[in-house]
């Protein structure tokens, strides 16, 4: 299961015209790791200069091929700001980044909102809503949307009913299946859902 396709292509639907280099042309190297509990592999391609330019989740029994984002902000360019496979082992070894990968400038709102999200919370989608000037509804899209998962933590948004059943919503499109699972172990991990 690929879940990199459909944000890629989403991804380039809401590319803006905010001036851009592409990644494109430069050398770059693929890593991957795998989270306790999860199905599924999170892998990352970085520039020769260790820059993040793509990642998404992909079964580790058919792995696929990632390709850099095209045109992703001068300023954006960076280094991701921790390593996933120190994550896999350590959730709190997760940090904020400043970066925020192309986008509409709606997205790019979420997509900073997101990212201020501290390991060990969550907020619902209206809460980013209203952090962000927008709806529940269009920040839901924009996490689906989201190119760069794990390092922009949608993950970490919830449904409103989360406080009172525990619906953590849904993950990269999928309300069941392993990307949903994904969010949950993510969460579990993250101590979010600790005796629940």
């Amino acid at each position: 299961m690929r879940s990199g396709g459909a944000r890629r292509s989403a991804a380039s639907r809401l590319a803006g015209a905010t001036p851009r280099m592409s990644a494109a042309s430069t050398p770059h190297k693929s890593q991957r790791c795998l989270l306790p509990g999860v199905a599924l592999a999170f892998v990352w391609l970085e520039s020769a200069r260790g820059e993040l330019l793509a990642c998404e989740w992909q079964d580790p029994q058919a792995p696929g091929e990632l390709r850099p984002l095209a045109d992703i902000p001068g300023a954006d360019l960076q280094p991701p700001a921790f390593n996933p496979a120190v994550y896999a082992r350590d959730a709190t070894a997760w940090r904020p980044t400043s970066a925020v990968p192309p986008g509409s400038a709606h997205a790019r709102r979420v997509w900073a909102a997101l990212a201020a999200i501290p390991v060990g919370e969550v907020r619902t989608y209206a809460q980013i809503a209203a952090e962000v000037g927008s709806a529940p509804r269009a920040v839901g899209q924009a996490c689906r949307a989201n190119p760069w998962p794990l390092f922009i933590p949608c993950h970490r948004v919830v449904s409103a009913r989360f406080r009172t059943s525990c619906d953590v919503g849904g993950y990269a499109g999928d309300q069941v299946g392993e990307l949903a699972r994904v969010k949950r172990l993510l969460l579990a991990r993250e101590g979010v859902l600790a005796g629940r």
